[in-house]
């Protein structure tokens, strides 16, 4: 299951030599640094404010992460040339691919007005019609299973179904034939001229939705409320399977750029496990259980019905039992187990890295990148107005701590600091509170934390848990595929600057020039803003990798170059010693003859009258 999904060679990092910057690269750089220092000061200093006003989350990664990471299987597929079997076992370590018990089990699903973005299935009335073959309408006098009579209705018959006093009207052909307690229309026919319904579905609110082909049984019945309709389908396994619209449709779309037939078997065979594992109850049609489209999707889309003829009545067995399939768009790079495998932990979902996420998806596909990074910035002032009253703290007492001071990462899923959050402590001035990241994200929104995988809050990373992070090898045995999650960084790259950032190639170019420079914790934090003193050694470095006959030297000073600009005689190359350099060439000009503000941001005329 999955609530959230994701929409290519990869773009590689930019390759250190080690050799000088030839003239021609010179004036590119100097271009290239001047674009990120204004995008500091131009665009993202309200953002950089995080340390006293504002919350830089920091993650990758889009949905819960449990089980399969569709982005991850569609890697390991296309790059590593693995298996559907090979990317289950995988994901799914411990389990036993093998024959579904019973081939014809049907399946009953309640069916939404627009399964691929919305939950409504309320609906005010129904079209139905019967194609290909002619159906037979059962109308039931009461809920009793045999308590029906029936009546053949042609192809291309309209049979129309309202609410009535709690009951349902239903007009064939215009011609009202009574109220029934609910009505059934089941298509006729067998092989190639196997018959299946037309539905038009009209939500209580108005909205009517183009007509959708399914195959097997569609139920309409009264709601719970007035006036209201709820609509079912009975379906057969496999041609529940063929529908499922859960993976990116050029991934099964042959000779395309995208193609990559092993991961939609992979996820034709999770779609087939998960339904089975319901053991007979009702499976929703949306992101609740997984997206169902019926028949008139296998129809644009052959590619995904293939792949699940190419693996028939195959499932994901534990001990001998259908397994929880649960499955994601993107991990993030490192699985996890505490989004939805409940109070009892299930031994095929674990959490552990995952490197194939990482290089998913390529930046030519979807502007997140591979790792799928993402950034959300939140004022003090707002996170403390959601949170205070509102959010239960891990114990269920209501959380009130005042204005909120700092955002920490309590514990994760490992001890691995690219693994999933699971405990955040919130500051304020009135207390201190500990909640749930599942519960902190939900109050949030999804679409703001697209993952529980929270890499730092203003650059903290916070501290690792004490969990298990399961168990490892290659594919097929369960294990690590090669490599560890957020693995070392290349030079010029870094966890929240993906391949997929605007000015991934720019920053790059910056850092490998040695011009500027990233945090220990493997973060750029390219929100935050640029002060006085960091644009004086930028200077000073750009100075010299332009002329490299004539470079400013940079000496320990002894002496104050600004009566604000506090020196270490002991260490060559402190702030003052680059802010003496720069003042010395006349790169630079203080705020006044005797003060610098050399931690102060630079605004846009600031710079200006710095650069002299």
């Amino acid at each position: 299951m999955k609530n959230d999904r994701a929409p290519f060679p990869r773009r590689e990092p930019s390759q250190v030599t080690g050799q000088r910057a030839r003239p021609q690269e010179v004036l590119g750089l100097f271009a290239t640094v001047i674009t990120v220092v204004v995008l500091a000061v131009m665009i993202l200093a309200p953002v950089a404010r995080a340390a006293t006003s504002s919350f830089v989350f920091v993650g990758r990664g889009n949905g819960h992460g449990v089980g399969m990471s569709q982005w991850g299987a569609w890697y390991a597929a296309r790059e590593e040339s693995k298996t559907f079997a090979e990317i289950l076992a995988f994901y799914y370590p411990g389990t036993t691919l093998q024959a579904v018990k019973d081939p014809d089990t049907v399946l009953k699903v309640r069916i939404s007005s627009t399964p691929w973005k919305s939950n409504t299935t309320s609906f005010s009335q129904v079209d139905l019609k019967p194609t290909v073959a002619s159906g037979t309408l059962r109308k039931y006098a009461s809920n009793s299973d045999s308590d029906f009579t029936t009546q053949t209705i042609s192809a291309g018959v309209l049979v129309r179904v309202q609410n009535s006093g709690g009951k349902v009207r239903v007009t064939v052909d215009d011609t009202s034939v009574g109220t029934f307690a609910r009505v059934d229309l089941v298509p006729g026919g067998s092989g190639a001229s196997e018959g299946r319904n037309n539905v038009q579905l009209k939500t209580t609110g108005g909205t009517t939705v183009d007509y959708r082909e399914y195959w097997g049984t569609m139920r309409v019945q009264p709601g719970d409320d007035s006036g209201e309709l709820w609509v079912y389908n009975f379906v057969a396994l496999e041609k529940y399977v063929r529908s499922i619209a859960e993976v990116d449709y050029d991934w099964a779309t042959i000779g395309g750029a995208a193609y990559a037939p092993e991961a939609v078997k992979a996820q034709a065979v999770a779609s087939r496990t998960y339904a089975v594992a319901k053991d007979g109850a009702t499976l929703a049609d949306n992101w609740a259980d997984q997206c169902y489209r019926g028949y008139s999707f296998e129809a644009k889309y052959p590619g995904i019905a293939q792949a699940a003829a190419a693996t028939a009545g195959q499932i994901l067995t534990y001990q001998g039992e259908p397994v929880t399939a649960f499955f994601s768009g993107h991990s993030g790079g490192y699985t996890t187990v505490s989004a939805w495998s409940g109070d009892t932990a299930l031994p095929y979902l674990v959490a552990k890295p995952d490197p194939w996420s990482l290089g998913a998806p390529p930046a030519s596909m979807h502007s997140q990148g591979p790792g799928w990074n993402w950034t959300y910035t939140i004022s003090a002032d707002n996170l403390s107005k959601k949170v205070n009253g509102s959010l239960k703290d891990t114990s269920g007492r209501t959380v009130n701590v005042g204005r909120i001071s700092s955002v920490d990462i309590v514990s994760r899923d490992t001890s691995d600091a690219t693994s999933h959050a699971k405990t955040l402590r919130l500051t304020g001035a009135e207390g201190t509170a500990t909640v749930s990241v599942l519960s902190f994200r939900s109050l949030i929104g999804t679409s703001n934390l697209p993952s529980t995988l929270i890499l730092s809050v203003n650059g903290d990373v916070g501290t690792g848990g004490t969990d298990d992070p399961g168990s490892g090898g290659d594919p097929g045995t369960g294990g690590d595929p090669g490599g560890s999650g957020g693995g070392p960084l290349l030079p010029g790259e870094f966890y929240d600057v993906g391949a997929g950032h605007l000015y991934h190639d720019q920053i790059s170019r910056v850092v490998v020039a040695e011009l500027m420079g990233g945090y220990e914790d493997g973060l750029f934090k390219p929100e935050g803003t640029v002060t006085r003193a960091q644009f004086a050694k930028i200077a000073v470095s750009l100075h010299n990798l332009m002329n490299a006959g004539d470079k400013i030297l940079v000496v320990n000073v002894t002496t104050k170059p600004f009566d604000d600009v506090a020196i270490d005689s002991k260490t060559t190359g402190d702030t003052s010693d680059w802010i003496a350099a720069a003042k010395k060439a006349g790169l630079i000009s203080g705020t006044s003859s005797s003060s610098f503000s050399p931690f102060v941001e630079i605004q846009r005329d600031q710079m200006a009258t710095m650069i002299c």
